[in-house]
């Protein structure tokens, strides 16, 4: 048992929680699925859903007797439909959960979607695992005290499965589209969020279900959504809907990244080389055709601003500039040799940002070969790492520079949030110095506004600049 645990936002002070444990128990709580199907009809019956979408969950006590009471929800406005939803769940008799033979008190999570005009309502078990603390990060680099002077120039905001109707904590693929809407995707399930509502892709809106495990999505300078699951490519356009494209030809090795490069090819990196699709055209570069390639296990690529292409192997990094020609530098001495490029960034000035990664040595913990390296417009290379710089830790998960205050965002797997003012100023943000979720950062993106969000390993996290 536990003191009272609000998950959601939205509060309701009017239960006894004096005591009570979160979807606990053995049996746990929970009511008959005819219950929350009227409590549905109900609820259709009254208003007129044809537009409605997204969802609406509630943290519901049960106390032992079998009385509930509605502890917190998700939904800000407070609408008429959510008071009502609220009065029901209020008036249901469930059965409580069990501890050691004894009925105790717990709360349960009930979830509501809105599809093709109706509602429906279900439970929504709790894995408590993802509850528990992220853990303490770890900072390799033990030379620099990060003193975080911008970090009061944000608001942080956090969303979780627990406070919010996210399929999953745990994001490693998302894209922000051009209309600022962010395209979460999980091994669980996939949902649109706009800022303010979170809406499920699912089984009434695209060809896979709430479920679906997501392997890779991203957006094309057409602003359509290319998703990849289950050896298929699946594209969305606003307006037109869904197209599925079967590129197994292609494909058959399996999909590891969708890169959307200047010109509006797409880029399918794969373990036996990279495809590249133009207006529906589909080329594979591999070592048959591109011999200089250091493997055909391709790990990232990008196209610059000066129309090169940077392919990053397990066996190192080469770029092809306009007139095709090829540069391996696995024989050049630069930060580059022997190294993949796992991610980049590129500044109005024509800087050049690349994360390293020792494909030959994947160690749990700090490899001294992986960091950061700078290439400048003049040629010159720059090697940041956590014993040269302030970098926390030297293996990145993800890049992005930001055009509005111009600065380089880093995430990292042990180490939280990087914040590089491009000359000397280093931050480090993370769960035990800032309002951060965890330390384990996937990806970052941008909206139009400047806003940045960050999928975690504890939810989703948003960094707003204060005006």
């Amino acid at each position: 048992m536990s003191s009272a645990q609000n998950l959601f936002l939205q509060k309701i002070e009017i239960c006894d929680t004096a005591s009570f444990c979160v979807d606990c128990g053995s049996p746990k709580a929970t009511c008959d699925p005819f219950t929350l199907d009227q409590i549905s009809d109900r609820i259709n019956r009254k208003y007129i859903l044809k537009d409605a979408s997204g969802s609406l969950t509630f943290q519901v006590l049960v106390e032992p007797s079998g009385f509930s009471c509605v502890l917190s929800y998700d939904d800000a406005t407070n609408s008429p439909l959510t008071a009502d939803l609220i009065r029901y769940l209020n008036g249901c008799i469930w059965k409580p959960a069990m501890v050691n033979g004894q009925a105790v008190s717990s709360s349960v999570n009930v979830v509501f979607k809105f599809a093709h005009g109706a509602i429906s309502g279900r439970m929504a078990r709790l894995d408590l695992r993802q509850m528990e603390p992220a853990g303490a990060p770890v900072i390799y680099n033990t030379a620099t005290t990060y003193t975080n002077p911008s970090l009061k120039n944000y608001d942080f905001k956090v969303w979780t499965k627990y406070n919010s109707p996210l399929p999953d904590n745990i994001s490693q693929t998302s894209a922000m589209d051009k209309l600022d809407v962010l395209w979460y995707a999980t091994s669980k399930g996939l949902t649109r969020f706009d800022g303010k509502t979170f809406n499920p892709v699912n089984e009434y809106n695209s060809p896979f279900n709430a479920e679906t495990a997501v392997q890779d999505i991203a957006v094309d300078k057409d602003n359509d959504k290319w998703v990849y699951l289950d050896n298929r490519i699946y594209k969305y356009r606003d307006g037109a809907g869904w197209q599925i494209f079967d590129f197994k030809k292609f494909l058959a090795p399996g999909v590891t990244h969708i890169l959307n490069s200047r010109n509006g090819e797409l880029l399918f990196t794969t373990k036996s080389g990279l495809v590249v699709v133009r207006k529906e055209k589909v080329v594979l570069l591999n070592k048959k055709n591109l011999p200089e390639l250091p493997s055909g296990n391709i790990i990232y690529a990008f196209d610059d601003s000066q129309k090169r292409i940077w392919i990053g192997t397990t066996k190192g990094t080469i770029m092809i500039d306009k007139n095709a020609r090829v540069t391996t530098f696995n024989t050049s001495e630069t930060p580059l040799k022997n190294l993949c490029i796992t991610g980049s960034a590129e500044d109005e000035n024509g800087n050049i940002y690349f994360s390293l990664a020792d494909e030959d040595n994947k160690t749990a913990g700090d490899n001294a070969k992986d960091g950061m390296a700078v290439l400048r417009p003049d040629g010159s290379w720059t090697l940041y790492n956590d014993k040269n710089s302030g970098m926390p830790a030297n293996h990145i998960t993800n890049m992005l520079y930001d055009k509005f205050e111009h600065v380089l965002w880093m995430g990292t797997d042990q180490s939280g949030l990087v914040r590089f003012d491009l000359k000397d100023g280093w931050e480090n943000y993370h769960n035990n110095n800032s309002p951060a979720p965890g330390h384990k950062i996937y990806q970052l993106m941008q909206d139009s506004r400047g806003t940045i969000y960050a999928t975690t390993a504890n939810g989703l996290l948003r960094i707003a600049k204060k005006y």
